[in-house]
């Protein structure tokens, strides 16, 4: 059974996860979600409602169940890694009806929930797994990494042409 204490914790984890500050998190919310009350709920110092969590969460773009997910098995990630998916523009393309794209979306959220993994930026797909990935969606690693290139889904650095 998962304590408050765990969740308070992994409240904090997804948030850091997401590279957010409890600032950041107040001025993205356009103040639903005040710094201080944030804060409260992640010290386990302020009682955090079933309605309240599930907000929170929905804010975050994670699972309410993510809440509970406290003993994860963290999967080691090879140093080579494949592709890098940039899960901002993925999700902003949701709405162009793109067969690739919704099913690239579903497989990266099953991906990301089995890792425990709420950055929500950037998903790394290990190079042995490319080709499974292209098994999935149909296409020979070479072809899929062509049809992300084209919808501009793969991650580049700043500065990357």
């Amino acid at each position: 059974m998962t304590t408050p204490i765990e969740i308070s914790k992994r409240l904090r984890q997804i948030r850091k996860q997401q590279n957010l500050t409890l600032k950041q998190v107040e001025i993205r919310s356009r103040g639903k979600w005040k710094a201080v009350v944030i804060g409260s709920y992640e010290r386990g110092t302020r009682s955090l409602s079933i309605a309240k969590a599930k907000s929170l969460c929905e804010f975050y773009g994670v699972p309410l169940s993510a809440l509970f997910q406290i003993e994860t098995s963290k999967q080691t990630f090879d140093s080579k890694l494949g592709l890098r998916i940039d899960l901002r523009h993925l999700r902003s393309r949701l709405s162009e009806n793109d067969p690739l794209i919704n099913q690239l979306h579903s497989l990266l959220s099953f991906i990301a929930r089995r890792r425990d993994d709420w950055n929500g930026e950037i998903m790394s797909i290990r190079s042995q797994d490319n080709e499974a990935l292209g098994l999935l969606l149909q296409k020979e690693p070479e072809e899929l990494k062509r049809a992300l290139e084209i919808r501009e889904l793969l991650f580049k650095a700043r500065g990357q042409a």
